[in-house]
Formats: structure tokens, sequence, C-alpha cells
């Protein structure tokens, strides 16, 4: 995770100023649509990092790309601009979510495999990180040919890497300490 102090105290902000859950939940859902759109397009990302580019064309250009978002979520790249931050609102939409899934307890699971993993053994994953840490499980399956067999499992900041490309690393570095030896 990429973390930026100050995105995420203005993300912090943006959860406070949530006065019930329906505004809680339609904020997560804009700043997931944000990060999204910013994930899926580098130009944006690298138009609104432009110091050439005039803060009021970036303002114009982010409302009608984000014309559909709460006015919470308008008001926040509003904020942003106003302070000379507007390079900062995928920091903050990240962030946001970030906060957001510790806030109501979901946890984020990413499951790394060199092919798709049935339902049926998703579902047994799902229950037994579900067990493990007590928290709403949202399990993502990655397709990954390059780890060859096996998987990584990655719950929040830690991983479990069973790949059958990480052990043939770790047999390689034992071959080589055993050579130099």
């Amino acid at each position: 995770m990429n973390y930026n102090r100050v995105a995420f105290r203005y993300a912090k902000a943006l959860l406070l100023s949530c006065d019930n859950n329906e505004k809680l939940k339609t904020v997560f859902n804009d700043m997931m649509f944000v990060k999204k759109t910013f994930e899926e397009s580098q130009e944006l990302k690298i138009f609104i990092d432009s110091k050439v580019i005039k803060d009021s064309d970036k303002l114009a250009t982010l409302n009608n790309i984000f014309d559909n978002l709460d006015n919470l979520s308008k008001n926040m790249v509003k904020l942003l601009m106003k302070n000379r931050r507007i390079d900062l609102f995928d920091d903050v939409s990240n962030s946001f979510t970030i906060i957001y899934n510790k806030h109501v307890g979901n946890q984020e699971v990413v499951l790394k495999t060199a092919s798709p993993v049935s339902s049926s053994k998703m579902e047994e994953i799902e229950n037994k990180v579900k067990a493990l840490t007590s928290k709403n499980v949202n399990l993502t399956n990655v397709v990954d040919q390059e780890i060859v067999g096996g998987f990584v499992l990655r719950v929040g900041d830690l991983q479990y890497n069973a790949s059958f490309k990480d052990q043939l690393k770790k047999l390689e570095q034992e071959f080589l300490n055993i050579s130099i030896q």
C-alpha cells in the first residue's frame, strides 16, 4: 500500500463527515468508483499530477468525469482544489476505502493461483479466513500463470506464499549456498 499521511487525513475527515450509514455507503461507492477510474486511466493520473495544467481545467475535467458523485464527495474535490492538493484525489479514494473497510470490519483477501479456483474451494477458503480474522471477507481470485502452481494468499498486509515458483527459488538458493561452501 502506498501510504500518504495527508491523503489519509483527508479520507478520515471524509469518513467522519458522513452523518449516517446510508451516506457512508454512498461515499464509499463514490470512492470505489474514483479509485477504479484512476486505476484504469494512467492519463488521468498524469493530468491531475501535472504542474503545467491550470487548476481550473483540472477541476472542470474532474467535475465532468465524476458528475454522478454525491455532494459530500464533490465537496472533497473542491476542498482538495482549494487547498492545492488535487493531485491527492486518487490517494484519498484509496485511503478512504481502507479506512471504510476497517471501520465496518471488512477484510480484503487475494488468492493468486496459476488457474481459476472452483467456487466451492473459494467458499471453503473464505470460511477459513473468516474464522481466522473474525471479519467479513471479500475474497478475490487472481490468475497468474507465472507462479506455475500452488498459491499465494494475501490477507491484508500478510502474505502466505505456497507457489511452486517461490519453492523453486528457495531450492535454487539452497543449491547456491551449498556450492559456495
